[in-house]
């Protein structure tokens, strides 16, 4: 019989796949019984009569909208993101009018090496996994926390058990904080039965029961309605008498200070402070919305201002410093124990790239290492 030739592709659904291949080609390797487009291609825009010839070398970033090499911007002095000088004094005056809360200046010893240890287990846990990856033991998305220790730290110091942690697709250090074992995590990692999903999970979507750690999300900000879901679930148990008088349990989301330009940030705020919802909100400020410039994007990332207008109160704490970490976040986590929702935004930097298939060749790396 004759053969049915396969459907025309229009010219945005050939750019589209021609980028995809390309991307992950470049990343991943070839697919299988696909060919990658090589690096000077002839792609049809839509919105132009004759091809666009487009070329560059695997360090460039090609701009696809004007179909020319954008060429790297080295990253300046100005453009470095410096530790924020906020004093434990200043800390402690806006707790106690902004939270109503008698802060306390006190950290042990024995508490400092606790969340020290918590610290240095996460980054050799993330080194790991970024040479498990190398070395094609790891598959698929996966997104480093190198640098932002103090809120895994911070987590273990201060979130109980019964807690109910909700977080994003960047969230080994999250789930190991949170008490989930380490193996569990890195098995799940690899595909494995012993992982926390069975494997079925991957990076980006660790879940365990126990810990009442409810998961990465990978869609940005996904996480938030759920974690608001869960608090009014919290409050519902105390209002229906389903819990003892002594329920302190909280829900817990973690969020980019990127991501939550978006609506669902506002419309969980609303919700929280409606029903006045047992909700920390844990803005992690790393200064990069996946590898943009935060400020290119977003007219405010001071995220915890954005609770003034719902009446939920905020603070922003450096993250660089972990005793004054450590007691802005009991304080924090106390006034959502007692009182009602609120927003805790930790300035910190990421010291790696969005993934490890991201060359991130826009930000300069070796200029920006050397600061």
């Amino acid at each position: 019989g004759t053969r049915t030739p396969p459907p025309a592709q229009n010219p945005r659904e050939m750019l589209y796949t021609s980028a995809l291949v390309a991307v992950w080609a470049s990343a991943y390797g070839p697919m299988a019984g696909v060919r990658a487009p090589a690096a000077s291609s002839r792609i049809l825009r839509p919105d132009m009569r004759t091809p666009v010839r487009m070329s560059g070398s695997p360090s460039e970033t090609i701009d696809l909208v004007g179909g020319e090499v954008r060429k790297q911007q080295p990253v300046t002095a100005e453009m470095m993101r410096p530790r924020p000088d906020i004093t434990w004094d200043n800390l402690k005056k806006q707790l106690e009018v902004n939270f109503e809360v008698d802060a306390s200046d006190e950290v042990s010893q024995e508490e400092l090496k606790k969340a020290y240890h918590m610290m240095v287990l996460c980054r050799q846990f993330e080194n790991a996994c970024n040479q498990a990856y190398m070395q094609g033991l790891i598959r698929g998305f996966m997104h480093l926390d190198n640098g932002q220790e103090t809120i895994p730290a911070f987590v273990a110091d201060c979130i109980k058990q019964g807690d109910v942690k909700v977080s994003y697709y960047r969230e080994h250090c999250h789930a190991i904080a949170s008490g989930v074992p380490a193996e569990k995590v890195m098995a799940e990692l690899m595909a494995k039965e012993d992982g926390t999903c069975k494997g079925t999970g991957g990076s980006m979507h660790i879940y365990d029961v126990e810990n009442n750690f409810q998961g990465g999300w990978a869609l940005v900000c996904e996480q938030l309605p759920y974690a608001a879901g869960a608090a009014r679930a919290i409050k519902l148990d105390r209002e229906l008498g389903l819990v003892d008088e002594s329920d302190d349990r909280i829900s817990v989301v973690f969020v980019g200070e990127g991501g939550a330009q978006n609506g669902r940030m506002a419309e969980c705020l609303n919700a929280a402070a409606k029903e006045n919802l047992p909700l920390l909100f844990v803005v992690i400020d790393n200064g990069r919305a996946i590898n943009t410039f935060t400020p290119d994007v977003a007219q405010n990332s001071e995220v915890f201002t954005q609770g003034a207008h719902y009446g939920i109160p905020g603070i922003k704490v450096d993250g660089g410093n972990l005793p004054d970490t450590l007691r802005t976040s009991r304080a924090v986590v106390d006034h959502v124990r007692t009182k009602g929702p609120a927003i805790l935004q930790i300035h910190t930097y990421r010291l790696q790239g969005h993934s490890p298939a991201d060359p991130e060749h826009e930000r300069g790396r070796k200029d920006e290492k050397k600061w």
